[in-house]
């Protein structure tokens, strides 16, 4: 005998959420490349009654028999019961965006069916843990185990997701690639490693998703790092220099008392990926009667940022990649792909670009110290 279920890559109850003014009732993301939807009066009925036990065939009427079919073609049931996106429970939106909630939902999702270990960082979850006052965040953040993230990142293209040309796309040092968001309006970070951990990337990657938790993100389950890991993965986030561009210094205190609410359990985190001796003067600050024992030194994927000479950081990462990305590295930094250099001119404000003068340009570049 058929029974159905309910299934989803995100589900969201509006008839509770303060800002809903209209007649929709659920927000559900399909199973398969889609957009979100909306339900309303008996298919918001029929897909409720789906979330509990299996229900059969001769439990409806001609009418939800054939419309339990249409659910199941557009991917948002199934008469699978071991389906791995079966939503159990539904709740309103808990972060100020839900389609912002549903893109983490979708990110879970696509990476469980990939076999991907995942974790969501930053964002709203920070607001959520007392550790900063704005609640929403334009993007969303997520680690990848860093031995997959190309896997992730393929998968997420077509849901719409595409990755932006960049100069060191391939190359480890490059702790992140970002994937621009088509209609959906919301980039998505993965992140492969945090600039300031002195170990080994999937080294630390195990240690954050040892320090995690699940949290429930439009009915599906996420992992998000505890308390005392968040403060420190928010902290080398804040803290991380970037010479030369500019970007202003953050002060170690105003870190101090974020660190401070992760308690001291924050310390064996920072240690644990070694990021002590980056945080050394925030950490001295917010725990100064603890003794900080620190076994290793500031890591070059964090001095290289600091300086203020192209050809200083270049040597720097050149030293810090595996011998098998240095020719790569050797020829982006020289020779950068073409469509590097237009979005560059692009963003200069050239006009016109030439893709010759960009070349010229570049090379002038690595010569300032």
């Amino acid at each position: 005998m058929t029974s159905w279920v309910a299934v989803a890559y995100g589900a969201l109850d509006l008839r509770g959420w303060h800002e809903n003014q209209t007649d929709v009732e659920l927000m559900l993301l399909a199973t398969t490349p889609s957009e979100p939807m909306g339900l309303a009066g008996m298919p918001a009925d029929l897909w409720r009654k789906l979330m509990g036990d299996p229900v059969p065939d001769t439990a409806l009427d001609d009418v939800e028999r054939d419309l339990v079919r249409e659910f199941a073609e557009a991917g948002i049931a199934s008469d699978d019961p071991s389906h791995p996106s079966r939503i159990f429970e539904l709740r309103v939106p808990w972060m100020s965006s839900p389609i912002h909630e549903m893109v983490y939902a979708l990110v879970a999702s696509v990476a469980r069916d990939h076999g991907v270990e995942a974790v969501s960082i930053k964002g709203p979850m920070l607001h959520r843990q007392g550790l900063r006052e704005r609640e929403h965040s334009g993007d969303v953040d997520v680690w990848a185990d860093p031995t997959r993230l190309e896997i992730l990142c393929a998968a997420l293209e077509a849901w719409g997701w595409n990755s932006r040309t960049d100069q060191w796309s391939g190359l480890s040092f490059n702790h992140s690639v970002a994937l621009e968001p088509g209609s959906w309006g919301c980039e998505v970070d993965v992140h492969r490693h945090i600039p300031g951990c002195a170990d080994d990337d999937s080294a630390v990657f195990a240690r954050v998703k040892e320090s995690s938790q699940a949290v429930l993100v439009a009915g599906v389950p996420m992992m998000t790092p505890d308390l005392p890991a968040h403060s420190v993965i928010f902290a080398l986030h804040d803290l991380r220099p970037e010479a030369r561009h500019g970007k202003t210094a953050v002060g170690a205190e105003e870190h101090a008392e974020k660190l401070r609410l992760g308690g001291e359990a924050v310390l064996q985190f920072a240690g644990s990926v070694k990021a002590s001796a980056v945080l050394e003067p925030a950490l001295r600050l917010a725990f100064p009667g603890a003794h900080l024992r620190i076994d290793h030194e500031i890591p070059l994927n964090w001095k290289w940022r600091e300086s203020r000479g192209w050809w200083r950081a270049y040597w720097m990462i050149f030293r810090s990649l595996p011998a098998r990305e240095r020719l790569l590295f050797i020829r982006r930094a020289v020779w950068p792909q073409a469509e590097v250099l237009v979005a560059s001119d692009d963003r200069a404000g050239r006009s016109s670009p030439s893709l010759i003068g960009a070349r010229f340009r570049r090379i002038a570049k690595l010569f300032r110290w």
